[in-house]
């Protein structure tokens, strides 16, 4: 390539290389093999692509990978490859979709693989197979007003394979406008498609016209120079239909001429294409086989390495398992040793909390039974007191029959005071849990649970023994107590 362009670009990716930016240089070379495509410079091109292949494959890029596989697929197609261009297309529409479903690529990349696709099933006259990749394309919805021109373009040639002609050239004629505005080195292609159309159609004077816009195209843009040999040829065919046979040959020669320079065997640019000589093939077979050989090395020290780390773990998983018994043996003793320790201590002490609970209930009881004696005495004198009080009216007496009421009521707050003091909770327990029960109730409880019988309940309490049973009688009911139930058992759990 001569041109300075091209040249600029060719001189940036040496010096990427020189520097190691194999990522610059990647996406560079996928680009300088198109613009050696459109120039019809395939040696070059496919060598840009095959350069770009290997050092992408190498880095793990799968981005520029896919665009390399679809550039050798349009050059594979050009050389009638049509099963190696066809593998390429696929090769590149796979890594793509997997680039897509892993979020690292947009959608859009995928109309460049259904384009490509479209295109060569149409080469293969699949017009069905080609209609449904340019409705994939159209699925995938792009900004730009000129969006599906090319897609419809595509269309058109599928029209016209299929003998629809007059929708063919309707659908041509809309989009002349907007190739001219939008990709005006598309013209190339679009007044070939013209021109196939009328040679179809029999309007061979339409068909001249429009191969040689075609030309003209090619010549302006210096793009799509690879339609140039084809469209002589159709132009000599033209040319003869219209009977000017000097026209037709020298359109012949040109063709022939420029067909041996882009695609004959005898041509030093095509050469190497024709004789296959697959240099990413042969390298991928060489970087395999040194692969092979790092890996059975690999492989054979690993396998080393992991039984020596086998024969390690082992003796230190021995090793630690029998720590861990013996650990967990003196820990399991030390705890059995403690918790034994732990519970005799409690036991002891709850036997001697109910020794020292037990005695001091008993010396409530005697208390109380004294307090009982007492009272009893009491009120054999404040019986002979009154019946004195009744015989002389002495206020003496009156008053001294009063004291004995207050000492009565004193004695029982007494009592009540020193039983909480030895059954601290016993009054609190029972207001949770028998919210219901009222301070008389309690009394019965707390001489129930010191054992007192009903006489001796009915003597403190200044009630019949009658009135005491009843009492308990009662207690019991508002308690939920059954017949077989002990009040005594009862209460001491409380």
């Amino acid at each position: 390539m001569g041109d300075s362009t091209t040249t600029q670009q060719e001189n940036q990716i040496r010096e990427w290389l020189k520097k190691g930016d194999t990522l610059q240089a990647i996406p560079a070379l996928n680009k300088l093999a198109m613009r050696y495509s459109n120039r019809v410079d395939y040696s070059q091109a496919y060598d840009c692509y095959w350069q770009a292949l290997l050092l992408a494959e190498q880095v793990g890029d799968k981005r520029t990978q896919a665009d390399s596989y679809n550039g050798l697929g349009i050059l594979y197609s050009l050389y009638e490859r049509r099963d190696a261009a066809l593998d390429s297309y696929l090769q590149s529409l796979t890594i793509n979709k997997r680039l897509l479903a892993a979020g690292e690529i947009d959608s859009l990349k995928l109309r460049d693989n259904y384009f490509a696709l479209a295109i060569h099933f149409r080469y293969q006259n699949e017009v069905s197979l080609a209609n449904a990749y340019l409705d994939s394309c159209e699925s995938i919805p792009l900004k730009s007003p000129y969006a599906n021109t090319l897609v419809k373009a595509e269309r058109a040639y599928l029209l016209i394979q299929s003998h629809h002609y007059p929708e063919a050239e309707a659908l041509l004629l809309t989009l002349q406008a907007e190739l001219t505005d939008f990709l005006p080195s598309y013209l190339v292609i679009y007044h070939s498609l013209l021109g196939d159309l009328y040679v179809a159609w029999e309007a061979f004077a339409k068909a001249q016209t429009h191969y040689h816009l075609a030309l003209n195209s090619a010549k302006t843009h210096l793009a799509h120079l690879n339609f140039v040999p084809d469209t002589y040829f159709k132009l000599s065919k033209v040319m003869t239909v219209l009977q000017n046979p000097t026209a037709a040959n020298t359109y012949m020669q040109t063709a022939y001429a420029l067909d041996q320079w882009l695609y004959s065997a005898k041509s030093p640019n095509n050469h190497f294409l024709l004789e296959i000589k697959d240099k990413y093939r042969e390298e991928q077979e060489r970087q395999a086989q040194i692969i092979q050989e790092q890996r059975l090395r690999q492989l054979e020290q690993e396998e080393y390495i992991w039984i020596l780390k086998t024969v390690v773990l082992v003796v230190t998983l021995v090793l630690v398992g029998f720590a861990a018994i013996v650990w967990t043996r003196k820990i399991r003793r030390k705890h059995k040793l403690e918790r034994a320790a732990l519970h005799l201590r409690q036991q002891q002490e709850q036997e001697k909390n109910q020794a020292i609970l037990e005695v001091k209930n008993k010396e409530l009881t005697n208390t109380t039974l004294q307090i009982i004696a007492k009272d009893e005495l009491l009120s054999e004198v404040k019986t002979q007191l009154t019946t004195l009080q009744k015989e002389g009216h002495s206020p003496e007496i009156r008053k001294l029959i009063q004291t004995i009421q207050l000492n009565k009521d004193q004695s029982w707050l007494a009592f009540e005071k020193q039983f909480a003091a030895v059954n601290n909770d016993f009054f609190d327990k029972l207001r949770a849990q028998f919210p219901e029960l009222k301070p008389y109730d309690h009394k019965i409880c707390a001489l129930i649970k010191l054992d007192f019988s009903g006489k001796e309940m009915a003597q403190l309490l200044g009630i019949s023994a009658e009135s005491a049973n009843t009492s308990r009688y009662r207690l019991r009911k508002r308690l939920g107590l059954e017949k077989g139930d002990n009040l005594k058992e009862f209460i001491d759990k409380v």
